[in-house]
């Protein structure tokens, strides 16, 4: 499309002419900077947003199992199977997506079902999402006991890999919470009873907040320079090292 319109305004017009797709203000301003050297990146992501209604088919239970199949897979391999919430979009901070709705019109009950159908935890993503969507999720989450995960992604050259909403007091349970995967993949490799929701870890009596607490303790103790080699922090945790 670059090679057939050129760069710019020509670009724009081409796409909004020829495929009907008008972008909303802030990608349709960047396709149109001639300037731009990441306009491929922007220009795919219009394309993703305008043509996905077009070309989307529902998919059968062959090519998508159903979510409690999956679940039960995940778990008896000693997986953590999450949800991932994505929550009502008004403008789409990456623009690659147009407003839409999801899921917020009954959450109540769909973390019910989230929880009834085995899931382990729940994924969200802070700079997506509003404060009051976020208040919401993790209320509904500690009510149920589901782990909370940071489920922040890239999608754009344009987005930085840091995440200042990830540093904000009231997330500390999101950076525990990847302390604690890590410490989950790196032992249970070692003794797949010491995977976090095992239920031959000596810890899973203990609440999800303990567990959680102790499980980041272990990750933060693991050495990256020895990442074959966790089976000193293995013995700490199974003693209780990490839940004095």
């Amino acid at each position: 499309m670059i090679g057939r319109y050129g760069r710019g305004q020509a670009l724009l017009d081409g796409i909004s002419k020829g495929f009907g797709i008008t972008p909303p203000k802030k990608p349709a301003a960047l396709i149109a900077d001639p300037a731009n050297a990441m306009v491929a990146y922007d220009l795919l992501g219009v394309l993703k947003s305008g043509f996905l209604d077009r070309i989307f088919e529902q998919p059968g239970d062959e090519e998508c199992p159903s979510a409690a199949k999956v679940v039960t897979f995940a778990r008896s391999i000693g997986a953590i199977p999450a949800y991932a919430y994505l929550g009502d979009v008004g403008e789409s901070p990456t623009g690659d997506k147009k407003a839409e709705k999801f899921e917020d019109d009954f959450i109540e009950e769909l973390f019910d079902a989230v929880k009834a159908t085995g899931y382990l935890g729940v994924a969200y993503m802070p700079p997506r999402n509003t404060p009051e969507q976020l208040a919401r999720v993790r209320r509904l989450c500690d009510e149920r006991g589901l782990l909370q995960i940071s489920g922040v992604d890239i999608n754009s050259p344009r987005q930085s890999f840091n995440c200042p909403e990830l540093r904000r007091p009231e997330f500390s349970n999101l950076r525990d919470a990847t302390w604690a995967l890590v410490a989950h993949e790196r032992l249970a490799s070692v003794d797949p009873g010491a995977g976090f929701f095992s239920a031959a870890n000596p810890l899973a009596a203990l609440p999800l907040e303990t567990r959680l607490a102790a499980y980041a303790k272990a990750g933060r103790a693991l050495d990256p320079a020895r990442p074959g080699d966790p089976g000193l922090v293995l013995n700490d945790l199974l003693k209780g090292r990490f839940t004095r």
